[in-house]
């Protein structure tokens, strides 16, 4: 079944709109201010200095009401500013209101300041050019008409005299306004006038317009395909957006192939099935595919298609397709393939199109050569791990089997030792020992990030576990006179783990804790609540860590330079560690000062905390769309 794309323009981003109704309605404020006083001080001087017999009072009155409904219009917008809510709709509503306003306002100096002898008709063309920049270009064609409507009528109602004419005397050397040919002249001079305003307004103001709606769907599309490294979500985003940003009814990114002569449908938006179904696209069966990805440069193909242009000419008539743009994916002098809109109209695109599709494709094959790489990476440390996994594994067995024929031979089932040969092989034990510490750490390592693990983490007692990894550290911790202290909180709390990750994590950091602090030293392990997470401190006071260590604390294989002197070690528990607790959504920190002892800060989600954080970032997606 086809997709349907609305075929509506997408509109300006929110935000700006609304900054700039507010902008437009403080400027005709501030304007008003001056026509209202400029009314005042024109009919005062018209009378007083130029000596013209005016309505003096009612266009006296009317440069009152000006300002005295701009002072109410300045009240109300400085409030919808500081609203809540629908602001764009209350702005939209006091713009009409003031160019509504400002239409009796204008109808009232013409009728008083001589009607279609007036000199003010002329100054409704500025009021014309404001419609057309603030609204819709239908709107602004409604406001012309009623313009126009307005002049013609009061010169008609003063003609057939249903409305009294007010002459302004010494402005006209006689009456012109029962002469035909003056008031069609003036009015036709006028609508002539006022209807080109408006068109060529209209059009710079709709063409602006368009360009910010474009500028506004690139800025945001960079946000939205830079906001992940998953390629397929880039590939995607990347396609919706083209197809809303250009409103058209279908779009498609197609990327080369590793052999470099095909390409494939990577992402689509808006094509039946049966079009994405007709089958692989080959550079040597389509002279479209192929003029775009040999010259870099974009194609238009619109009114009657060729179909000798196309693999699948069938395809694309049968999907209705009339008009289509291709503009290449080039990153860091690299192909990357193409990025192609379609269209059911004729002659639907223009060069313009295609400029503003070639800054839309130039932004994003950054992203998607972004997201190839992290794949690649993401790929390479896979394959890493697997290979490391496998070898160690291999490694395993024959490490296993020595240490168990090394142990017979030390209880001497193989006959008699030596004190000597008890050394060496006591000697040999402890390497096949440290052996098999280091293959377990890397199997663990390599399982972690291979993805292999097994489990998956689900609300568990956190408290549970700790009582388990307290347990079995008691006795080593009493056999070198350490003080290990655990007071449990009264409440437990659930986090989402795996028993085996969370049991790891604090085998990992007790174990260190007892192994470097000297005899008769305390390594205490305290529960904290920080609301939407928990904390689980392991503290000791052992060697310590020097301060130039601690950055490196979390590297692959990095021991300290006391901890080497003190214990053994593989240099990969805390890795470990931390892998697994970045797993859980958590974080781990530490504080240490040498000689004084370590502070380990596990911080792990509650479930609670979680489904909290979920509710808002789903109230949040909602208040975006």
């Amino acid at each position: 079944m086809t997709q349907t794309v609305s075929l509506e323009a997408p509109p300006s981003h929110p935000f700006h709109r609304e900054r700039e109704l507010v902008t437009i309605s403080r400027w005709l404020i501030t304007m008003r201010w001056l026509a209202g006083a400029g009314v005042l001080l024109a009919t005062w001087f018209a009378r007083s200095v130029l000596d013209l017999d005016l309505q003096f009072t009612a266009l006296f009155l009317v440069g009152v009401g000006i300002i005295a409904y701009n002072c109410a219009l300045w009240r109300w917008l400085r409030s919808t500013e500081s609203m809540e809510g629908d602001r764009i709709r209350r702005l939209h509503t006091i713009s009409h209101i003031q160019v509504g306003l400002d239409w009796v306002a204008m109808a009232l100096l013409i009728r008083f300041s001589g009607g279609i002898e007036s000199p003010v008709i002329f100054f409704f063309i500025f009021h014309i050019l404001i419609a057309s920049l603030v609204f819709e270009r239908r709107i602004a064609a409604i406001y012309a008409i009623l313009a126009l409507t307005i002049v013609a009528g009061i010169s008609i109602l003063e003609k057939s005299g249903l409305i009294q004419h007010h002459h302004v005397v010494g402005f006209f050397t006689g009456e012109s306004f029962d002469n035909t040919a003056f008031v069609i002249g003036v009015i036709g001079i006028y609508a002539i006038t006022s209807l080109v305003t408006f068109y060529l307004t209209s059009s710079i103001a709709e063409r602006l317009h368009q360009r910010e709606d474009q500028l506004s769907t690139l800025y945001l599309g960079a946000q939205t395909v830079s906001s992940t490294l998953d390629l397929q979500v880039v590939l995607d985003r990347l396609v919706h957006a083209t197809a809303e940003a250009l409103n058209v009814s279908a779009a498609s990114i197609d990327l080369i192939d590793s052999t470099g002569t095909r390409v494939d449908i990577a992402a689509a938006y808006g094509f039946s099935q049966e079009y994405l179904n007709k089958g692989p696209l080959f550079l040597d069966q389509s002279q479209v595919l192929a003029r775009v990805l040999r010259t870099g440069q974009s194609l238009i193909l619109q009114g009657d298609l060729d179909r000798s242009l196309f693999q699948y000419p069938g395809e694309l008539e049968r999907e209705g397709i009339r008009s289509l743009l291709y503009v290449p994916l080039v990153s860091k002098n690299r192909s990357l393939g193409m990025v192609g809109v379609h269209s059911r109209q004729a002659n639907r695109f223009s060069q313009d199109d295609a400029e503003f599709l070639s800054a839309i494709a130039s932004q994003g094959a950054v992203a998607i050569d972004n997201a190839m790489s992290f794949q690649a990476l993401k790929k390479l440390d896979h394959d890493k791990s697997q290979f490391v996994r496998t070898v160690t594994h291999e490694l395993r067995s024959p490490v296993t089997g020595a240490q168990s024929l090394l142990r017979n031979i030390i209880k001497g089932y193989a006959g008699g030792l030596s004190d000597r040969q008890r050394d060496i092989m006591g000697r040999l034990d402890r390497r096949l020992n440290k052996l098999e510490a280091l293959i377990n750490d890397l199997l663990d390592l390599a399982a972690g990030r291979s993805d292999m693990s097994v489990e998956e983490p689900e609300p568990m007692s956190l408290l549970r576990s700790l009582d388990h990894v307290i347990s079995v550290f008691q006795e080593q911790a009493e056999a070198k006179e350490q003080t290990l202290i655990f007071d449990p909180p009264a409440e437990d709390f659930l986090v989402y783990a795996t028993e085996e990750g969370i049991e790891r994590i604090f085998t990992n950091l007790i174990g260190n804790a007892i192994k470097y602090t000297p005899e008769g030293g305390t390594v205490t392990v305290k529960v904290e609540n920080y609301d939407l997470q928990v904390g689980v401190v392991v503290c000791d006071s052992g060697i310590g860590i020097p301060a130039d260590s601690l950055p490196k604390l979390f590297e692959e294989f990095y021991r300290a330079p006391n901890a080497k002197a003190f214990e053994t070690g593989t240099g990969l528990g805390l890795v470990i560690v931390k892998e697994l607790v970045e797993s859980f959504s958590g974080r781990i920190s530490v504080t240490s000062k040498e000689g004084k002892g370590t502070t380990f800060t596990v911080h792990l989600p509650l479930v609670t905390g979680i489904n909290q954080r979920m509710d808002i970032a789903e109230n949040s997606q909602e208040v975006l769309s």
